[in-house]
């Protein structure tokens, strides 16, 4: 028999260092040739800067990551006779690269689970494929900062980097869940309790913790600080139920932020402790292979990449591994859609074809919404389970995922249609902390638009790939139509949301979305024209944002600072930073000084810190609190009602989307909804009738919610929105309303104002006294609802704009109770006393 290993072994050279030599030399799959246009490209300039240390690889989702890092691993091992790692996020993303590999003859092993690491791998005889959480963990078997024999590495390839971030902060994430560890929980939430009522957070927190609450907070960073001591005493009581992260933190717990969920206390280091293993952080050579995302500061943040070298990534101007993909929005349709039951009539319709089907939502609770025409996969081994199906056709679904925006690859026939359902949440304790902390600002908008991206890249995975995606849920329909929030999607996505706005647009009625549909579905020829060039004429080469790769970096640098022992330093960097930033937006600014503050608290500055919790605090009040509460800013008097209404209808792409906005704000003024959420969708409400709002303080001396009209007439309010609808308002609820009256006095001298509590009666104790108090009662709120919804239906139906606009939306408030004038006495009725 014929050894043709003996005699390739016999007939060898020396090894090629050049990636694209290496693939000329290498056998192809059959339906392979050659590289793309846009690979080539990437390898040649790689190969050109193959010894800096940080470089970025930038290709769309589907042109070819996975060859080019695997030739780049190949190159390094060639080159430097060292190991080479490869990490990917998932299990599932192991297999199918090391299946990859075996396609273009390229040796690899699989990192094994309860077994030494690899001799084949430690010789640099093949890649090790491996998850970040095989690396990243606090018995890693590569080694730790600090134990005698830690494995070297020539090179880390970080496959999908930008879906990383989240499961390499996990690696260092400790979560007490109330279910497992329900007793441990409550010692610790008990243990900082007090430390809630210094900062008015006492009635939030014993909400959250009762479970009556959604919500989250962050322990004041000085009261986490005074007390972690007895915070490590008793972790390591439970050490056993989290052995591969305490190990990480134990010495550790002062460069983390403590988290308290209805669900869990959740311990997090400010930024992932990656310098603890040297495998990586010393590493000659670390490629971060991404998707063409327009934000690579989290590069940085993770991982300490050098902040120069992230400004430089590698990519093409290629359209190679670009997707076809017909966005439909039914809420920007022209016509009185049923969403729900139109998504149902589309599912039937392609499930009879035999096209895989795909559900995307951002919640538990919504993907179970679907649950009458799709599974619902939950957990990690049924999700993997299900995919691997989908990706086999074993099942064409559908499929409803929860909170699935990364991580799952759905290629050809695996799914043709995918329905991405509502705006995507935050997956972790952490990620809900950085959306309140940024709410409002352009940080929590480029997240977002991260996830959508990656949510529509699952169906399609590049070039000759299609799926028809449908966007539903009003809150993600109004995201998408917001043209401020369209500046941080990437060119190519852009191109095809506006497609599917100017196609949905279009559509008639309800069966001219199905036959739309199934054109994109069957690939019709004028569709396929339509989009190529469209996407041609639209996708520019992507620039590097430079302004948010410093703010990276200058965090990184201090955290580096303040873990080696240099508060000073640390808190130099953060203040010198934001004196050349003047501009920087005041949800950053007030991040970065609440991380500097968080510093000094450390260093036992105390006076400094508050000072700057303080300043942060001005900046963004989705900040912790300094224990001496900041004098109060008011609010912005309104302009002319109308204008303040129509001045809205500009900040949307498509005007339909205001309407959205609008039906999800309303949508969620009910007796099931939070607190915290009812309050802030009431606030919004008033800006969609063209007065100011704001959302006070929950436990402070103002009202929950406070309105203000162009009269310049307050109206505060206390809502106490989930109170039993028989129950009449009491003596001391009224007394809420009367501190809140007293507080508005003090605030705005001079104005009137109205005191209003939202009830389900206008019903008042007659020990209430509230006689002159007002209630605004769910059948009145509907009143005002229907009312605002029929004028804003009218305005974007209206062909108008600018002054034309203004002054029809005028001439429907001169009728209209909307009227500021007449708001009050519409909705709002005097409590009537009873036994």
């Amino acid at each position: 028999m014929v050894d043709f290993k003996k005699l390739r072994a016999e007939s060898a050279k020396s090894k090629p260092i050049d990636p694209l030599e290496i693939f000329r030399r290498q056998p192809k799959p059959p339906e392979i040739n050659d590289l793309y246009t846009s690979q080539a490209e990437v390898l040649r300039d790689w190969n050109n800067r193959r010894d800096q240390q940080d470089i970025v690889v930038k290709l769309h989702t589907g042109g070819g990551k996975t060859l080019v890092g695997l030739l780049i691993a190949q190159s390094t091992i060639n080159e430097k006779g060292g190991p080479v790692l490869y990490l990917v996020p998932t299990n599932q993303l192991v297999k199918q690269t090391s299946e990859k590999a075996r396609q273009y003859g390229i040796e690899t092993v699989v990192y094994e689970k309860g077994r030494a690491l690899s001799e084949s791998f430690e010789r640099a005889d093949t890649i090790m494929i491996a998850t970040y959480r095989s690396l990243f963990n606090g018995r890693s078997k590569f080694g730790l900062l600090g134990q005698p024999d830690v494995q070297t590495a020539s090179a880390v390839i970080l496959d999908d980097a930008h879906v990383a971030f989240g499961s390499v902060r996990d690696s260092f994430t400790l979560e007490i869940e109330k279910q497992k560890l329900q007793q441990r929980y409550f010692d610790l939430c008990t243990l900082f309790r007090l430390s809630f009522r210094e900062i008015d957070k006492l009635g939030t927190f014993d909400d959250i913790v009762a479970g009556r609450e959604t919500g989250l907070l962050e322990v004041p960073y000085w009261a986490w600080l005074d007390h972690i001591d007895i915070v490590k005493s008793q972790l390591s009581l439970e050490s056993s139920s989290y052995p591969f992260v305490w190990p990480l933190l134990r010495d550790n717990l002062h460069l983390c932020h403590a988290l308290v969920s209805h669900g869990s206390f959740t311990i997090t280091p400010v930024l992932p402790l990656v310098n603890l293993f040297p495998t990586f952080s010393v590493s000659p050579r670390r490629v971060y292979m991404s998707a063409t995302i327009s934000d690579d500061s989290e590069i940085v943040r993770t991982f300490n990449a050098n902040a120069e070298f992230v400004r430089q990534p590698l990519s093409s101007q290629s359209l190679a591994g670009v997707s076809e993909r017909m966005i439909l929005i039914p809420d920007l349709m022209n016509f009185e859609a049923d969403t729900p039951t139109l998504a149902r009539t589309v599912i039937q319709n392609v499930s009879q074809q035999g096209k895989g089907i795909v559900i995307l939502s951002p919640s538990d609770y919504r993907a179970a919404k679907w649950a009458d025409v799709a599974m619902v996969a939950r957990g990690t081994e049924a999700v993997e389970k299900v995919v691997d199906e989908l990706q086999k056709e074993v099942t064409i679904g559908p499929i409803a995922f929860s909170n699935r925006y990364d991580g799952i690859d759905l290629p050809g026939n695996s799914c043709r249609l995918l329905f991405m359902d509502g705006l995507p949440g935050g997956s972790s304790a952490y990620e809900q902390y950085r959306r309140i902390c940024f709410y409002g600002g352009n940080a929590l908008t480029r997240l977002l638009a991260q996830r959508i991206e990656q949510g529509i890249g699952r169906g399609a995975r590049g070039s000759g790939d299609h799926c028809v995606v449908i966007i539903t849920g009003k809150d993600l329909s109004a995201w998408i139509s917001k043209a401020v929030n369209y500046q941080f999607l990437t060119d190519a996505t852009k191109a095809q949301i506006e497609m599917g706005a100017v196609i949905s647009e279009s559509i008639a009625g309800e069966g001219d979305v199905l036959s739309t549909a199934k054109k994109g579905i069957s690939r019709d020829t004028d569709w396929t024209s339509y989009h190529a060039e469209k996407l041609a004429d639209m996708v520019q080469h992507e620039t590097t944002n430079q302004d948010l790769i410093d703010q990276a970096s200058v965090e990184r640098r201090a955290f580096g600072c303040w873990q080696r022992g240099y508060p000073e330093q640390a808190i130099t960097k953060i203040e010198r930073y934001l004196q050349t930033s003047p501009h920087a937006e005041k949800q950053v600014a007030g991040w970065l000084l609440q991380f500097a503050g968080r510093i000094a608290n450390a260093w036992g500055n105390t006076q400094k810190a508050q000072d700057l919790q303080a300043q942060a605090f001005s900046f963004n009040e989705n900040l912790t609190r300094p224990r001496v509460k900041p004098p109060y800013q008011r609010i912005a008097q309104p302009a002319a009602q109308e204008r303040a209404i129509c001045e809205q209808l500009n900040e949307y792409r498509a005007r339909m989307g205001l309407l959205s906005s609008f039906e999800y704000t309303v949508s969620l003024l009910t007796p099931e909804s939070s607190s915290n959420i009812f309050e802030r969708e009431l606030a919004n409400l008033a800006r969609f009738i063209g007065l100011s709002s704001e959302r006070f303080d929950n436990n402070g001396q103002g009202p929950d919610v406070l309105w203000l009209l162009p009269s310049a007439t307050g109206i505060v309010i206390e809502a106490k929105s989930r109170k039993q609808g028989k129950n009449a308002l009491t003596k001391e609820q009224h007394g809420q309303l009367l501190v809140a009256e007293q507080w508005f006095n003090v605030e705005y001298p001079g104005q009137p104002c109205h005191r209003a509590s939202v009830h389900p009666t206008s019903n008042a104790t007659r020990n209430a006294i509230a006689q002159s108090s007002l209630a605004l009662t769910y059948e009145k709120l509907a009143e005002l609802v229907s009312e605002a919804r029929r004028m804003l239906k009218a305005l974007v139906s209206s062909q108008l704009s600018g002054q034309d606009l203004i002054s029809e939306c005028a001439q429907f408030l001169q009728s209209s109770n909307l009227n500021h004038e007449r708001i009050v006495g519409a909705y709002f009725l005097p409590f009537q006393e009873i036994d």
